[in-house]
């Protein structure tokens, strides 16, 4: 019957397939820029807002949910945006797919995301995201690459994401065994649960300025 639903399962298109995937390199150094020249300007954490998505058995099924960014900035020069950092709290992972009428399902999948052979959060509370580079292609085209770290692990990501006024937007996906999440787990975590992990992420910046 395993042997049948995983056959099965190859027939399903990914539902995350048209979801572009981040380029991932070894750590990267940070860009040379003059921070005397940068204005530092804030993320609106109210507004901010990073959700993920994970799926199963080839996109035969998923989950997905929140997890909160707990401060940021970006760094803004003459051309546009050139760099900035985040922090997340990786104890604030959420489902929202699972109905608040059934909060065992929630308690039981909300315990395994933490649990160490996924996120590890006792061990490792905190992620974060370090901007070294933004290449401005057109007016609101934009190439984001820095160094993304999790569990302790950083590597450097790039992706495309778009600017609309004081949002800076993207959609990706990275391959959870680059940092190790669920590579020492079971048969089950290693071989049915896929292993892309996809974020969606919308950085909303404050108006007020740091100087």
């Amino acid at each position: 019957m395993l042997f049948l639903l995983i056959m099965a399962s190859s027939c399903v298109d990914k539902s995350n397939s048209e979801v572009q995937k981040a380029l991932v390199q070894a750590q990267q150094s940070q860009s040379k820029i003059d921070l005397l020249e940068l204005d530092t300007i804030k993320l609106d954490m109210e507004r901010s807002k990073l959700f993920w998505k994970g799926t199963k058995m080839r996109g035969a099924g998923s989950h997905e949910g929140e997890v909160k960014i707990t401060q940021g900035f970006m760094l803004k020069d003459k051309n546009g945006f050139s760099g900035g950092k985040f922090e997340i709290d990786m104890k604030s992972i959420s489902i929202t797919d699972i109905p608040k009428t059934d909060p065992i399902p929630i308690k039981n999948l909300t315990e395994h995301l933490m649990h160490s052979d996924f996120f590890d959060v006792d061990n490792f509370p905190t992620s974060e995201f370090e901007i070294n580079e933004i290449k401005i292609h057109l007016s609101e085209n934009l190439e984001v690459s820095g160094n993304l770290t999790i569990r302790a692990i950083t590597k450097n990501i790039t992706f495309s994401a778009i600017q609309r006024g004081n949002t800076i937007s993207a959609q990706f996906l990275i391959d959870r065994f680059d940092w190790i999440i669920a590579y020492e787990g079971s048969w089950a975590d290693r071989t049915l649960v896929d292993r892309d992990i996809e974020f969606r992420i919308a950085l909303v910046l404050d108006k007020a300025k740091l100087e």
